[in-house]
């Protein structure tokens, strides 16, 4: 398997993607936050016919006129979470707040981040691991327990439901596995148990497994000054 980076996102561009991921599939995500770069991000500028759109400040994401514009356009209950956690963190923090979490430890950065708007123990943790220097950080969805029960924990074989608890399980788990780079580790097992990299996978999780104890992953994160959407080319809609 070649190719897997866990890339150091803009915290801002990360966190309302990831409340967009909720419940969702990956085209829709990306038209979502293509839509969220059109309607409200600054023009930069045409490639041929299409125009392109830096992904919005928060100050305007927030406010209700933002959620109900949202709702018009497929973003379901999605828009609240949006506009209320631009709102939230404006108003008890700053827009450079998300930014200093990444001099904050794991546990304090993910606390902080639950008590956000829409934002639960999986965000938090995408958010951490892809965009606040937390390596350790290890998302957590129903793909990643079915991995981990499979070859890691077995007895979670017959667990019912993704709760509190057993996530917490399986975050340890990965982090005393894996050690600091728990989250790199879960990035690789979860690409590699994706079918279309089923015929070109140069690892297993046996190997990964066996390997565990000396496994140094090595640090590879690219950072992205602004994040630049594009979309076909029109004229915003007023809001």
């Amino acid at each position: 398997m070649r190719g897997v980076r866990v890339l150091r996102q803009d915290p801002v561009e990360t966190l309302f993607a990831f409340i967009c991921s909720s419940n969702n599939n990956i085209p829709r995500i990306s038209g979502m936050v293509e839509k969220l770069c059109h309607e409200y991000g600054e023009f930069l500028g045409e490639i041929g016919d299409v125009a392109y759109y830096a992904f919005p400040n928060m100050k305007d994401l927030k406010g209700s006129r933002v959620e109900e514009h949202l709702r018009s356009v497929g973003f379901g209950y999605r828009a609240k979470f949006i506009s209320q956690c631009a709102s939230y963190i404006l108003q008890h923090h700053d827009s450079e707040w998300l930014e200093i979490l990444r001099s904050a430890s794991y546990n304090d950065a993910h606390a902080a981040l639950c008590q956000l708007p829409g934002v639960g123990a999986k965000v938090a943790d995408c958010v951490c691991l892809m965009s606040l220097d937390k390596h350790e950080a290890v998302p957590v969805d129903t793909h990643v327990w079915q991995i981990t029960a499979k070859h890691y924990m077995p007895h979670l074989v017959t667990t019912k439901s993704l709760t509190a608890k057993v996530y917490k399980q399986i975050g340890d788990h990965y982090r005393a596995l894996f050690g600091e780079y728990a989250g790199w580790a879960q990035s690789v097992l979860f690409t590699a148990d994706l079918k279309r990299f089923q015929d070109t996978q140069s690892i297993s999780h046996a190997n990964l497994k066996s390997s565990s104890s000396k496994r140094s992953v090595e640090s590879q994160s690219k950072s992205t000054s602004s994040y630049k959407v594009s979309a076909k080319k029109k004229k915003k809609s007023s809001k």
